[in-house]
């Protein structure tokens, strides 16, 4: 007597097994991050200097206030696109308020699109603890908000 199971059993069996097999292969065509390298310049808009500025975690800088602010270069520093986080820490004369305070920026803050060909990127800090990215193909220069914001104060 034919048992009728067996044929049905061997098809799940392989089924199994090349599906199994197939599971690697799907790892590589799983969706990887769009990443960008990049050049950093760092432009800080404060009253005060800054420390410790990082961008995900990456950087490190640190900027006089404005306006001998955007001197220094990080170079070939790799990003993923999406949402960002930056910190920086407060620096000062002896006694300044909440001088060594670690701040984030608090606006909703993406690098989602790279201009064709930009090689840097400047991180743009403003008061009130906000900052702005920008991408660009040359070496990037004050922002236009920055500078109304520190001739408003009467630093520009």
């Amino acid at each position: 007597m034919k048992n009728s199971k067996i044929p049905f059993v061997a098809t799940n069996r392989r089924n199994f097994l090349c599906a199994v097999a197939n599971l690697p292969v799907a790892n590589f065509c799983e969706a990887k991050p769009m990443k960008a390298r990049l050049n950093v310049v760092l432009f800080n808009y404060l009253n005060r200097p800054i420390f410790d500025v990082f961008v995900d975690g990456k950087v490190g800088d640190s900027s006089d206030a404005y306006p001998a602010t955007g001197g220094g270069i990080f170079t070939g520093v790799p990003f993923e696109l999406g949402p960002k986080k930056v910190t920086w820490r407060l620096d000062g004369l002896e006694g300044t308020p909440r001088n060594g305070d670690t701040i984030t920026n608090k606006n909703p803050l993406r690098l989602d699109t790279v201009i064709q060909g930009a090689k840097y990127m400047g991180v743009h800090i403003y008061p009130y603890d906000t900052v702005e990215l920008t991408t660009s193909i040359g070496t990037p220069d004050w922002s236009l908000r920055g500078v109304a914001m520190a001739r408003e104060y009467g630093r520009g």
